[in-house]
């Protein structure tokens, strides 16, 4: 796994070790945070199949309550190199990352902590299992992605708010 250093932008090719990558931090994420997390899943475009993608692995845990997220071991997730991004502010989320260095800042992981079923987290799957189950809707998703990346690839926030429209569109069409 790779990783970004802050505000960096720019896309790889699809890798077939995300997928592993995944499956380990979600089995340091369970061991850590134990009977606090319903669920945790693999998302965002390192999730999708055959697509180009920043080389950082998003991932989504789902709480019973996000309010269970103070009780979280932050100590220990410290010493597995994940920091809570405070100053993320997102109404029903909180953000976690895992840093390979902190000097510079290099993250390799995003988990997006929201309460499980609600609507982020319906929001985020949806996503997902449409872009997977129509591979040229994920191409045009990729396509986007390569221009937005050309055209802000110094700023994560710029690139992640140009991508909305063609998110909040997918996320609102009917299903077939």
């Amino acid at each position: 796994m790779s990783g970004l250093q802050k505000g960096e932008v720019y896309l790889v090719e699809p890798d077939d070790n995300w997928v592993q990558s995944f499956i380990n931090e979600k089995d340091i994420l369970q061991r850590v945070l134990g009977d606090l997390i319903i669920d945790i899943q693999h998302i965002g475009s390192t999730a999708i199949p055959g697509i180009k993608a920043k080389p950082l692995v998003d991932i989504i845990i789902g709480l019973r309550k996000i309010e269970d997220f103070k009780m979280f071991d932050f100590q220990e997730l410290k010493e597995n190199s994940y920091y809570h991004l405070a100053k993320v502010n997102i109404e029903g989320k909180e953000v976690i990352a895992k840093f390979e260095s902190l000097e510079p800042l290099f993250k390799t992981h995003v988990a997006h902590v929201v309460e499980y079923g609600g609507e982020w987290w319906q929001k985020h799957i949806l996503f997902r299992d449409r872009l997977t189950a129509q591979p040229e809707l994920a191409k045009e998703y990729e396509q986007l992605k390569i221009k937005l990346s050309k055209e802000h690839p110094n700023n994560e926030n710029a690139y992640a708010n140009a991508k909305l429209e063609f998110v909040d569109r997918v996320i609102k069409m009917n299903e077939d």
